[in-house]
């Protein structure tokens, strides 16, 4: 009898031996400081240990999520701007394994970058952030530079800023300290007393909260010239006392100031063609001496028709002041108004309806 035999069997495994690739690595311009890896299977990932990037930037990588999906997500130390080349590299120390165990295997990935150019940043608004960063001023979030931005190209398209000394606007989400900077001249005002910052504007109370713009009109000469003087005041909240929404003492006891009346329950943008006669109701301008002129430029309340100015005199030196009246470097007749922006100037009547539309 033949005795039997068994002969020995090679078992080969059919499990997966393929290792997990890189399809896509994108950053999306939603979300430049996100990293979106795309896997050829499910993956699974325990750290960052072994991924970098390079080229035009080099953020870290942390904060994966995603692990069991085919998708990992990764958040970049620091966003990625429109335009830079980049790389991701993948060493073979890297913890990503598929279901198999399979790890992935040391590469490299281009990461299509897909963040859009910025607006172009106005000059003068540069100059603006450029100013608050070297006097420490903390600038303000991205979405309200970029709706800063945009107004001041629009403001300079109705042609009113060529005619500016000042530029003052207090909307917004920016913080008291970066509202007190004047965007024209480029200083930074002085706030006094107990002031309201809001998103709507700067609010007076009436006792002793006022502004000092450190402006002094005469300064700008020919454009404050009694005719050709231009104001423009937004007023987001108006008074519930009649009192100075600014105001300035001048050399030799003369004086000027705007003077609203909350009677007048409309709010909005208010034009003072110079600085004695005003084109609002319930609205006034103290003028030289004291005289007082309504609105109809004609009756005259106090002082005499002599005070009335030449078109070639110029408004005497005197620093103005915001929501009070200013008299020898001393404020007074405080307003509880709520100013969002104010502009002094040479004559901007013909440019003010694009304003409003612009500024409100």
């Amino acid at each position: 009898m033949i005795g039997s035999f068994r002969l020995p069997v090679s078992l080969t495994s059919s499990g997966d031996t393929t290792a997990p690739t890189i399809l896509t690595a994108t950053v999306e311009d939603a979300n430049p400081d996100k990293l979106v890896v795309v896997f050829s299977e499910v993956v699974t990932i325990a750290n960052t240990t072994g991924l970098t990037i390079t080229g035009a930037a080099t953020p870290t990588l942390s904060a994966p999520t995603g692990s069991g999906t085919d998708t990992i997500t990764f958040t970049l130390s620091t966003a990625l701007t429109s335009g830079q080349s980049v790389t991701l590299n993948v060493a073979s120390s890297n913890t990503i394994k598929d279901a198999a165990n399979n790890a992935l295997l040391a590469t490299t990935k281009a990461i299509t970058n897909n963040v859009a150019a910025s607006a172009t940043v106005d000059t003068d608004y540069q100059a603006l952030l450029d100013y608050a960063t070297a006097n420490a001023i903390a600038l303000p979030d991205a979405t309200q530079q970029s709706i800063d931005n945009q107004l001041l190209i629009d403001y300079k398209a109705t042609g009113a800023w060529a005619k500016d000394d000042c530029f003052m606007k207090f909307t917004g989400t920016a913080t008291p300290a970066f509202k007190l900077i004047d965007w024209k001249r480029l200083i930074t005002m002085v706030g006094y007393g107990s002031l309201t910052w809001s998103t709507t504007g700067a609010k007076g109370n009436g006792t002793n909260a006022y502004i000092d713009t450190k402006y002094i009109p005469s300064d700008a000469g020919n454009k404050w010239k009694a005719n050709d003087m231009g104001v423009i005041i937004g007023i987001s909240k108006m008074p519930t006392i009649s009192a100075y929404v600014f105001g300035y003492r001048a050399v030799g006891g003369q004086f000027t100031t705007f003077h609203i009346d909350p009677t007048n329950s409309n709010e909005g943008s208010y034009i003072l063609n110079d600085p004695f006669y005003g084109s609002i109701a319930n609205a006034s301008i103290i003028g030289l001496n004291g005289g007082y002129v309504d609105a109809t430029n004609t009756t005259y309340i106090a002082g005499d028709t002599e005070n009335k100015p030449t078109g070639t005199q110029f408004v005497p030196d005197g620093k103005v002041f915001l929501l009070a009246y200013h008299r020898e470097g001393i404020a007074q007749l405080f307003t509880d108004a709520e100013l969002d922006y104010v502009t002094f100037g040479a004559d901007k009547r013909a440019e003010h309806a694009a304003m409003k539309t612009v500024l409100e």
